[in-house]
């Protein structure tokens, strides 16, 4: 609702007009379907007179605001991997639709699938998919890079201004095809190699597959722990991930928080030394990234903060967990 409120909707108005759609897309942002965010942009669009409002969102909306989608995301080493993770977990955090990469003869396509055709145009919806994915692109080609051919099953928009067709071609590209079968981008095949991050791809790899694992956990057990443990993986590196940070993350208050977590044997100290633990180690036996770029991803912008925070976690300092650990690698 604040990205909604930045670009300037009256959200006590849409409320009033939707109410039971605004009170899902509050509680249970990551549940809700296109079906049931339709009505909210289009509404939106109307109360703030922008005609692209599905455009608009891609602004207002960072990476940041995914959680822990985002992060998957910004810390893939690639665009292809960045892509993947996009494809792979969409229907886990936004349920209701799916996404889909693919190649053929040199050239990528990634097509966005609502499971329920739903009645009220898609258009806004359509544009915020497509717009944050071509976005993810542009990191790694340039602003100017738009894609050969994209498609959307919606009527043209009426009555678009030029500056607002200028802002469609500027994101999609002149290749845009209407009342088609699906909505999708297509590109040449090479953009999936570009870099899109600069840290060290062996690094980031660790912080995917740390992620991934956790989730995979929560899936399994179910438990606020699990949940706790992933929250605080996603905001390590932005220096927010004391537990008042995370007990607002979960919607309850510290005290709260701090009560189910001694029901379930655990603390919050203890799960986020154990995040700190796993990745670091993590980091430091598999990459080649400078200690301090790790220190930095887990937290820690003081690198002598890191080696005592380390050592009391681990037992050891950074320098000689790495030694010991290509020790190991080269014996085995």
């Amino acid at each position: 609702m604040d990205a909604l409120a930045r670009g300037g909707v009256d959200t006590q108005e849409l409320s009033r007009r939707l109410p039971g759609q605004v009170d899902t897309a509050l509680r249970f942002p990551t549940r809700i379907t296109p079906a049931e965010l339709n009505p909210i942009l289009n509404e939106a669009a109307l109360l703030s007179g922008d005609s692209n409002f599905g455009l608009r969102m891609v602004e207002l909306v960072t990476t940041a605001d995914l959680g822990i989608y985002g992060y998957l995301m910004t810390n893939a080493p690639t665009v292809r991997e960045a892509l993947d993770v996009a494809c792979r977990y969409y229907p886990t955090f936004y349920r209701g639709a799916t996404l889909e990469l693919s190649t053929v003869r040199g050239t990528a396509s990634i097509i966005y699938r609502p499971k329920v055709h739903d009645e009220l145009p898609n258009l806004h919806d359509n544009e915020w998919t497509l717009g944050y994915l071509v976005n993810l692109i542009k990191r790694g080609a340039s602003a100017d890079w738009s894609p050969t051919r994209t498609t959307f099953p919606h009527p043209a928009p009426e009555d678009l201004k030029p500056e607002d067709w200028a802002e469609l071609n500027q994101v999609f590209g002149t290749n845009i095809h209407f009342d088609h079968e699906f909505v999708s981008v297509e590109f040449p095949v090479d953009a999936l190699s570009y870099g899109i991050n600069a840290a060290d791809p062996d690094l980031l790899r660790v912080l995917l597959q740390q992620a991934e694992r956790m989730l995979a956990e929560i899936h399994d057990d179910g438990t606020l722990a699990g949940e706790v443990r992933l929250l605080i993986l996603e905001h390590l590196g932005s220096g927010n991930s004391d537990s008042a940070q995370i007990a607002r993350a979960l919607n309850v208050s510290a005290s709260t928080l701090k009560r189910r977590l001694k029901q379930e044997g655990c603390t919050y100290r203890l799960l986020r030394d154990d995040v700190v633990r796993q990745v670091s180690q993590k980091a430091l036996s598999d990459s080649h990234a400078p200690i301090s770029e790790i220190a930095y991803r887990v937290g820690y912008s003081d690198l002598s903060a890191f080696d005592r925070a380390f050592a009391r976690i681990a037992g050891m300092s950074p320098m000689e967990y790495r030694a010991r650990a290509r020790r190991r690698n080269r014996s085995k």
